[in-house]
């Protein structure tokens, strides 16, 4: 089954105390990289949703939607995949609230600042191109460099993924990543 050879993937640590401290850290490392940009973003995609009206609200708040969803459960993937984090820790807690609140943070922020720009102006485009420049930055990065080569071009990868489950996990990144252009590009 996948979860057998994800989990064996995964939450394998090295018999070596050192190799598995340091596979530890750097899966830490990686989500939290993941989450920094995660909760980067979200400030953002809140204030794009109150700052919106009439029918655009609606098609937002809909490709929003669905994107936070899958956002969420590929970061909670993350976190459940880090082997030393036991269920009476209270990182794994901290990090879910983070992602629940900032993007409610970020719509009381795009509220408050609703009357003190234009957000069709220059300036106000100017904020939002920067800063969504910023937050697809860390995502893209931690996406790529940090959670795609870590899945599909490490040692465990190369003795979980084989033959036709390496082509299945490719078609299902190919498949993600259209679906979630195909909101992007609705929205």
């Amino acid at each position: 089954s996948f979860s057998h050879h994800h989990n064996s993937m995964v939450h394998a640590l090295p018999s070596d105390p050192a190799a598995a401290r340091a596979l530890e850290q750097r899966l830490l490392l990686q989500c939290l990289l993941l989450e920094a940009g995660i909760l980067f973003h979200s400030v953002f995609v809140g204030m794009a949703v109150s700052v919106s009206t009439g029918s655009a609200f609606v098609v937002l708040l809909v490709a929003i939607s669905f994107h936070q969803t899958f956002e969420g459960l590929a970061l909670g993937a993350r976190i459940a995949a880090i082997p030393t984090l036991s269920p009476s820790s209270a990182k794994p807690w901290l990090m879910a609230l983070a992602y629940g609140t900032t993007t409610p943070i970020g719509q009381v922020i795009g509220l408050g600042a609703r009357k003190l720009y234009d957000p069709q102006g220059e300036m106000g485009l100017l904020m939002v191109g920067i800063m969504n420049a910023i937050s697809s930055g860390l995502l893209l990065f931690a996406g790529l460099v940090e959670l795609l080569a870590e899945d599909f071009l490490s040692d465990a990868s190369y003795q979980t993924l084989r033959g036709k489950r390496r082509i299945q996990a490719c078609a299902s990144v190919v498949c993600g990543t259209l679906m979630m252009a195909l909101v992007g590009a609705w929205a």
